[in-house]
């Protein structure tokens, strides 16, 4: 609920405490934050809490339901896939793979698009229209099969995967970051520090990067669950990350086939892209409420 700020139920804050305090309040960006940690901290402890190898084959309980269904003997969790290897296991695993995929796609996507947003609005003329063009022609095409273009051509790798789905985020970052200077060049504080020497990246790192951190912030939050579902549809379609490896995405292509029989199999890998879909989404609203000066705690 938004409440109007006074003196009495927010005291004055440094603006980094007063966005720590938004979003501190906004409970829906809390929780959503401890389900990401948890998931960051079972990808990483992976290998100390998964109970078996993800790739061990048990052969004599090969589509076990999970733990708790009423016919379930096994003692597997989760259950098990149709080669009898533990669902649990491999979802861990398999977080790994998504998470750091996404985490990486970001971090490629925010550098190389702010660079480039960079030298657009600051560069201006002929530089900015034939990259706003090629940003255009990006953005014409829908994400998803501009990225299945790209692995086409590249061949299908989740290197490559992670590559294309990099470069179909780009757009968004470059746009953003062009906006946003531009709209700073004209500002005091920056006509001082041009005053004062600082030209081109100098000016831009030191002086103009910090004032438009906040939309960048969010954008590449944003951009974290975009970049696990186009990772996840290019494994479901047989172009990111190849059999065994336990992808979420991958691990939805393999098991479509057994949704009658075994759905466990294909719903727990779709469950686990809801749940980080829907976790990173909600924490991008609420950093884009806490960052926003006009949003009141």
């Amino acid at each position: 609920m938004i409440e109007i700020r006074t003196s009495e139920n927010l005291p004055d804050l440094t603006p980094r405490q007063e966005v720590c305090y938004k979003l501190r309040v906004n409970h829906s960006a809390m929780v959503a934050l401890f389900v990401l940690l948890l998931l960051i901290t079972g990808a990483i402890l992976a290998p100390l809490i998964a109970p078996h190898d993800p790739y061990e084959q048990y052969t004599d309980t090969l589509l076990a339901p999970p733990y708790l269904a009423a016919d379930s003997k096994s003692g597997f969790l989760l259950g098990t896939d149709d080669l009898g290897r533990d669902m649990f296991s491999r979802l861990l695993y398999g977080a790994r793979y998504s998470l750091f995929l996404g985490f990486a796609i970001v971090v490629f996507s925010l550098v190389f698009g702010v660079m480039i947003g960079a030298i657009a609005g600051m560069k201006r003329g002929l530089t900015e229209t034939v990259i706003l063009r090629l940003m255009d022609i990006m953005l014409a095409v829908p994400a998803i099969l501009l990225a299945i273009i790209i692995v086409a051509i590249l061949g299908a790798s989740l290197v490559n995967a992670a590559l294309a789905v990099s470069i179909v985020l780009l757009p968004h970052f470059v746009r953003i970051t062009r906006a946003a200077v531009i709209a700073e060049m004209n500002r005091e504080y920056v006509l001082a520090s041009q005053l004062d020497g600082s030209r081109g990246w100098r000016l831009f790192f030191q002086t103009i990067l910090p004032n438009i951190s906040a939309p960048l912030i969010v954008q590449a939050t944003l951009s974290f669950s975009n970049a696990i579902l186009d990772i996840a549809a290019l494994g479901f379609l047989g172009l990111g990350a190849q059999p065994p490896i336990p992808e979420w995405g991958t691990l939805l292509s393999s098991s479509r086939e057994l949704i009658e029989v075994a759905p466990w199999t294909v719903t727990l890998p779709g469950l686990a892209i809801l749940v980080t879909v829907l976790a990173s989404n909600i924490l991008g609203d609420g950093l884009r409420d806490a960052l926003d000066p006009k949003v009141d705690a």
